[in-house]
């Protein structure tokens, strides 16, 4: 395969570094909310008419340019309401109103710009979280200053979610998340599907911070960004109709998942690169920040920065957003072997979670604590993780970060088919490597030979690795 250019430039957009407070990355609360209006910036020669769909360039997803545009506004909303709520509504208000303005266009039933509508099992479902989740944030600036017809008219879209079917994985979060904020405004909504999305999670906790996302050996980056963020998201929805208890055990199952995660991430901030749905980026980051709002980390504050902050920074360098400031469907310049059928050109755009950190006080220890060493920084290290079946070792003299995969292998249980996926059936991964996907296509079988162990035929047929037995750890 040929090896992508990659670039170590410094994006021009951002103040000067802080080599004191921040003396690992160099990166401090500002950086971050540079970024974050650069992305939002990026967007603006795409936004329809109306602020309620960005079209955006590129491959259309499975689910078509409508949904598409759907997924361009609400992923980038929830970028938006952490900026807003972050600074405590003293942003432009350009940007306030320019949400405001998509939600009502967007919701109107006869209007040019309409959503498509919450059906069963369709991608709105995904969407209609985040808008769920930038409402609540944003509140006091958007929410309550909608008409009354406008407030009517998002709650009846989003009710499209009562009684609709979902799909047995993450998206039963998203169901919750949004029916959740449905009870907080005092709109029709189903307690019995709300508390059912909950306890599917909890039939797929594996246990020591694991979850499957789904039945099966689902193991893969969906347990940060996905299934111990949404419970976090969902308690701050609920506020005093959550259990406790419950909210309790998200903590704690977090907390322990954080022990782990920080291994994770090279000493140049790259996230080892394993799984699907990888064009999602720093997104990787957002349990962190999540186990800060929900005082469930075993992590110091300078070192959640550190985490963080190098991952931001890593594909920052390396030309992340790009020159027109939109993330492309790729790592770092457009690559399509890490998509899948249902990414499309605003996809990338849920990497809008690593900013969840903005929700905290500027004050607050986490940007004011000095940075401090991530482990792969100092040490050598050797991880054993038997839930996921993996094996996670770094090395100090160079940075990188290895995964030893017998475990992960994406396929629902049997009877349902093997499948040899290059980001999930390889013996290892790593923060300095990928899986070799020439021949792969988007989303589908590997092509290639690497990290594998095969019988060859005499007419040169392979065997492939799919369904995997894990042995132990």
């Amino acid at each position: 395969m040929t090896v992508p250019h990659v670039s170590l430039t410094a994006p021009t957009h951002l103040p000067p570094p802080d080599p004191t407070t921040s003396h690992v990355t160099g990166w401090t609360r500002a950086h971050w909310e540079a970024t974050a209006d650069r992305l939002l910036d990026g967007l603006l020669p795409h936004a329809s008419p109306t602020s309620a769909q960005y079209r955006l360039p590129g491959r259309a997803s499975h689910s078509g340019p409508w949904s598409d545009g759907l997924e361009g506004y609400a992923r980038s909303f929830l970028l938006a309401a952490f900026r807003i709520a972050g600074s405590g509504g003293r942003v432009g208000p350009a940007l306030i109103e320019r949400y405001a303005a998509g939600l009502t266009a967007g919701t109107d039933p006869h209007g040019p710009d309409r959503w498509p509508p919450i059906t069963d099992r369709g991608q709105p479902m995904v969407e209609a979280a985040s808008v769920a989740i930038a409402l609540h944030e944003t509140r006091p600036w958007i929410w309550d200053r909608l008409d009354d017809s406008v407030r009517g008219r998002v709650v009846d879209w989003l009710s499209g979610f009562i009684g609709a079917r979902v799909n047995d994985s993450n998206w039963r979060l998203f169901q919750v998340i949004t029916e959740e904020f449905l009870a907080s405004v005092g709109a029709p909504h189903s307690r019995d599907e709300i508390d059912a999305g909950l306890a599917r999670l909890g039939d797929w906790y594996r246990g020591e911070g694991w979850y499957t996302d789904g039945d099966g050996r689902k193991f893969d980056y969906y347990n940060a960004w996905a299934l111990h963020l949404y419970p976090v998201l969902w308690a701050r929805v609920a506020g005093s109709r959550a259990d406790p208890d419950l909210v309790a055990e998200h903590r704690a199952r977090l907390r322990e998942f954080l022990g782990v995660h920080q291994y994770f991430f090279g000493a140049d901030g790259a996230p080892v690169h394993q799984g699907r749905s990888l064009t999602y980026r720093f997104a990787t980051t957002a349990p962190l920040w999540a186990g800060v709002l929900a005082e469930a980390t075993p992590l110091a504050p300078g070192l959640t920065r550190r985490l963080a902050s190098g991952a931001l920074k890593h594909f920052a360098e390396r030309g992340v957003p790009d020159d027109r400031g939109l993330l492309s469907l790729g790592w770092y310049r457009p690559f399509l072997p890490v998509t899948q059928r249902y990414s499309g050109p605003a996809s990338p755009y849920w990497a809008s979670k690593a900013f969840l950190g903005l929700l905290l006080p500027a004050d607050h220890p986490v940007w004011t604590a000095p940075e401090e060493p991530g482990p792969v920084d100092t040490a050598d290290s050797c991880v054993a993780l038997p839930v996921p079946g993996w094996l996670l070792h770094s090395t100090a003299a160079d940075g990188v970060v290895r995964l030893v995969n017998h475990g992960s292998d994406r396929l629902p249980p049997p009877p349902a088919p093997d499948e040899d996926s290059p980001h999930y059936t390889r013996f290892a991964y790593a923060s300095a490597a990928a899986p070799d996907t020439e021949g792969a296509g988007i989303g589908a079988e590997g092509a290639g030979i690497d990290n594998q162990l095969a019988l060859v035929a005499t007419d040169g047929t392979r065997s492939r690795r799919g369904r995997i037995h894990p042995l132990g750890a």
